[in-house]
């Protein structure tokens, strides 16, 4: 799926101010408030758009922002990722290729709060070969999101299997919400899933 340039100019705009009026919006892109609304609202439906949230300066909040790079057993990357993903200090977990296999970004008070989540919280995991810190001590530059260009494309992924939809997705509807599949097998699960309740 191709993001075309209204979308280009209104996801550039919010990445600038997420607070800016519908108005405002719809003016500084160039379209009708109509516009505007539907094209918005359809970028949140897509996934696209994730969230709306505020970007806090460092320097004026207390705590420390932590990397931590994490070596890992291939066949415990995701039980690690799951069990990381729950934990509140942690604020993204990142699948890298390279020195580690997983980054971890985290937030604490204090050394003695690092120290704890290194000790009680992720020595424990079991596939973890190897852990390095690095303590963010200045934040030269950073930008929330991807850098925007024209005929950026957005990525659309199964939510059966996590594979990327390269072709026409199919697509289930539930509240209102929707949810993309790769194949008639991933639908067919989704369906069981739906039946009794559960959505992924």
């Amino acid at each position: 799926m191709e993001l075309d340039q209204i979308d280009y100019r209104i996801l550039a705009i919010l990445q600038e101010d997420g607070r800016i009026p519908l108005s405002k919006l719809a003016r500084k892109a160039r379209v009708s408030v109509p516009t505007a609304r539907q094209r918005l609202n359809r970028l949140v439906k897509e996934g696209v758009i994730q969230r709306f949230t505020i970007l806090l300066d460092p320097k004026r909040v207390t705590g420390y922002d932590i990397f931590i790079g994490l070596s890992v057993k291939p066949s415990d990357i995701a039980a690690v990722v799951e069990k990381l993903k729950n934990v509140d200090e942690v604020l993204g977990v990142y699948r890298t290729v390279g020195e580690h296999d997983l980054l971890v970004r985290l937030s604490v008070q204090s050394y003695a709060e690092l120290d704890d989540f290194i000790a009680n919280k992720l020595s424990t995991l079991n596939g973890i070969q190897g852990i390095k810190t690095n303590i963010v001590v200045n934040v030269v530059k950073d930008e929330p999101g991807p850098r925007l260009k024209p005929g950026t494309g957005i990525r659309i992924f199964c939510i059966i299997c996590g594979k990327e939809i390269e072709g026409r997705p199919i697509k289930r509807t539930i509240e209102e919400r929707e949810y993309y599949l790769c194949c008639n097998s991933c639908a067919e699960l989704f369906d069981q899933k739906a039946s009794l309740g559960y959505t992924p």
